[in-house]
C-alpha cells in the first residue's frame, strides 16, 4: 500500500477540523496491518483491526470516502 498523498491528507484535515497527522498515520498503520494478516489463521486479530479502523473512520474521519471520491475524480 502506498502512503496517503500529502494532498489527500490535507483534504482530510480540511473537512475534519482537529484531525491530526498522528490519527491519519494510525489509520494507515491499521490498513497496512490488515493486509499482513492471514484471515484463515488470525480471524480474531483481523476483526479487531477492522473494528479499530472503522471506529477511527467513524469518530475522526466520517467524510473519508467522500474526500477519496472527490480527489479521485479530480485526478
Amino acid at each position: 500500500m502506498e502512503p496517503l498523498s500529502p494532498r489527500f491528507r490535507q483534504a482530510l484535515k480540511e473537512v475534519h477540523p482537529g484531525l491530526t497527522d498522528a490519527e491519519i498515520d494510525r489509520y494507515e498503520e491499521l490498513v497496512v496491518a490488515r493486509f499482513q494478516i492471514d484471515p484463515d489463521r488470525e480471524p480474531e486479530r483481523l476483526s479487531e483491526i477492522d473494528r479499530q479502523r472503522e471506529e477511527l473512520l467513524r469518530t475522526r474521519m466520517p467524510r473519508y470516502r467522500e474526500v477519496r471520491q472527490r480527489l479521485g475524480q479530480q485526478a
